[in-house]
């Protein structure tokens, strides 16, 4: 498991509101490919595999949420953001965060999300999500590694939305000179309700 990185997105920059609460569940697709014998010029066998996964998230100010979120993969996350810009003239809204979890306990991480929404209409949300990761296997013999990655998706209602997200992280594993592991992570969610 190099990139344990729960991917889904289907996060707003725009924050919740101090007390409110959502839930957000998703069906999605993952493709994981790695290399042949640690070569990172041969790509070996992807598999695609289902992962479901489930969040909650809560206002505690009108400009501060937080949440957890669990995968099939039994990745789970804590997240917290922080709303930067809300311009309701151009209707673009602008926060980051912070974003700390785990996968099986092997292996921990720490994202930085930068969260870009713009609302052409009440009722359709456009998303982008570029994010660092910074990962770390506990059992591996090395400092871990930081690696570039991002979300783009679609919402659309008001209360209950419905929507597509698609996230990518290149992942390329190097403790000291050697690289040990090299794989290409791809999700789709396929469908999402909260």
């Amino acid at each position: 498991m190099s990139s344990c990185v729960s991917l889904t997105g289907f996060e707003e920059a725009r924050v919740i509101g101090k007390d409110n609460s959502e839930i957000i569940v998703s069906a999605n697709l993952a493709k994981y490919q790695e290399t042949v014998d640690g070569d990172s010029d041969e790509l070996g066998v992807f598999l695609i595999l289902p992962n479901l996964e489930a969040s909650y998230k809560r206002g505690l100010t009108d400009k501060i949420e937080v949440g957890a979120r669990i995968n099939g993969t039994l990745h789970t996350t804590a997240f917290f953001k922080y709303q930067l810009l809300e311009d309701d003239y151009s209707r673009f809204f602008l926060a980051s965060g912070v974003e700390l979890g785990t996968a099986f306990g092997l292996s921990s991480n720490l994202a930085i999300p930068l969260y870009m929404s713009f609302y052409p209409t009440d009722d359709v949300t456009i998303n982008f999500t570029p994010r660092y990761n910074y990962q770390f296997l506990f059992e591996s013999e090395g400092n871990g590694v930081g690696y570039l990655g991002g979300n783009f998706g679609l919402l659309f209602g008001e209360k209950n939305k419905f929507g597509f997200d698609i996230g990518y992280n290149n992942v390329n594993l190097g403790y000291g000179t050697s690289v040990f592991f090299y794989r290409i992570r791809r999700e789709v969610p396929v469908l999402m309700f909260f």
